[in-house]
């Protein structure tokens, strides 16, 4: 019986990836309606309802319900599907630094030290760029309550 109810989700999956690459965007929402009935996990059946959006080309409706997910992982600790929904969200809006910012905190209990320096470089040189004094003080004082090293980097990041 079990193999039956493994049987019908794989095929659910497959008719979703169908309706998109057919183009048929509520017929694909449909399908996944359905499906969605049988998670488990509320984080995962909104990104993949995410997915379904952005595959249409609906970002700004796609980047709610992914910061919804991003929101359900974080909240059950799953950090690390919690990053990756959050690395997502900055290739679609690569500018915005509260994302960079929460990607940090996510990769922090992960001990993704390479990751977070990344993303602190990235934000050191766009607040340098805008001149904002204020701004740059703050983050690095957030950095500080996260490590010594990673503040210690961050003020070499402006060097």
């Amino acid at each position: 019986m079990k193999q039956a109810h493994i049987d019908k989700h794989t095929i659910a999956w497959f008719k979703i990836a169908e309706c998109v690459s057919r183009g048929e965007k509520e017929r694909a929402l449909g399908v996944y309606r359905l499906l969605s009935y049988s998670f488990n996990d509320m984080a995962v059946a909104l990104q993949l309802e995410a997915d379904i959006y952005f595959s249409f080309f609906e970002q700004e409706q796609a980047i709610v319900l992914y910061h919804q997910a991003m929101d359900l992982y974080q909240k059950s600790e799953r950090y690390l599907e919690a990053a990756a929904v959050c690395e997502h969200l900055i290739t679609m809006r690569p500018h915005d630094l509260l994302l960079r910012r929460e990607v940090i905190k996510l990769y922090h209990p992960l001990g993704l030290e390479a990751k977070m320096r990344m993303h602190i470089q990235k934000i050191v040189d766009t607040i340098f760029l805008t001149g904002n004094e204020l701004s740059l003080q703050e983050f690095l004082a957030v950095l500080r309550t996260y490590s010594d090293e990673l503040y210690e980097y961050g003020v070499a990041c402006l060097k």
